[in-house]
């Protein structure tokens, strides 16, 4: 493939993210520049959060580098608009998130956040995730492995200007990937949330709340069945959930012509 002139890096786990080194050095394979935007803290969980209502910092990390005190759709936003303004990027990459970014927790992720807003900028887009055992420590090594390959891969197709793309690599060593599956979202493993009382020192409570992974049904079709199979699964989203079966329904009950 063409390598790409100019690639914007970001990602939600934080500008110091393992993942995002990982990253930055698959990115020089792919591309002339590369460019990091990327949140000072982590903000895992804020999907397309944007700070609407609180001014943003920028902090200089040297070169072509940045960390935003705000989200990953800030990050992206600044770079785009600001830092980048005279000659935008050609690519956005988020990631490589610690933890999957499947089915329900697409809607979550930060790292899916920034993709989408780099896909609602009119750029193409890909989020990137390795899948892990929420018990366990990331292992990086189909990542570490499979990032560029798969990156070559996917660039050398276009796709939909309404579509990023969202990649989890599977949990296992490189050797047992067997390749790239086109997958849907599905359900992904998030049976709901938990939200857990913890005394503080005075005797009140405060709350983590957190994703409640379990085992659910999974298609065959669906990015959580491919990556148990041992493929990298690699699911077109866009910004648009309307469910066209009961939009129809709705419709006809209101006397809406279809």
């Amino acid at each position: 493939m063409k390598k790409k002139n100019r690639v914007l890096l970001t990602n939600d786990d934080g500008i110091d993210a393992p993942g995002l080194e990982l990253l930055a050095r698959a990115a020089q394979e792919i591309a002339h520049e590369v460019w990091i935007v990327a949140p000072a803290q982590d903000q895992s969980g804020v999907a397309n959060s944007l700070s609407a209502r609180a001014p943003v910092r920028v902090f200089n990390h040297g070169p072509r580098r940045f960390a935003v005190g705000g989200t990953p759709t800030d990050c992206v936003a600044f770079a785009i608009h600001q830092a980048m303004r005279d000659a935008p990027p050609d690519l956005v990459l988020s990631g490589v998130n610690n933890g999957s970014n499947l089915g329900f927790e697409t809607l979550l992720s930060g790292t899916v956040g920034g993709a989408m807003t780099g896909m609602l900028s009119g750029i193409p887009s890909i989020a990137l995730s390795q899948n892990r055992d929420p018990d366990r420590a990331v292992n990086w090594d189909s990542t570490a492995r499979h990032l560029v390959p798969t990156l070559q891969h996917l660039l050398q197709d276009t796709w939909s200007d309404r579509v990023c793309l969202n990649v989890n690599f599977p949990d296992m060593a490189a050797n047992e990937v067997k390749g790239i599956r086109v997958t849907t979202q599905g359900m992904g493993k998030v049976n709901g949330m938990l939200v857990i009382p913890t005394p503080d020192p005075n005797g009140e409570d405060y709350f983590w709340i957190r994703v409640d992974h379990g085992r659910l049904h999974r298609p065959e079709t669906g990015e959580l069945k491919a990556n148990e199979d041992g493929y990298i699964s690699v699911t077109p989203l866009t910004f648009e959930r309307t469910e066209m079966t009961e939009y129809q329904r709705l419709g006809e009950v209101y006397g809406q012509n279809f």
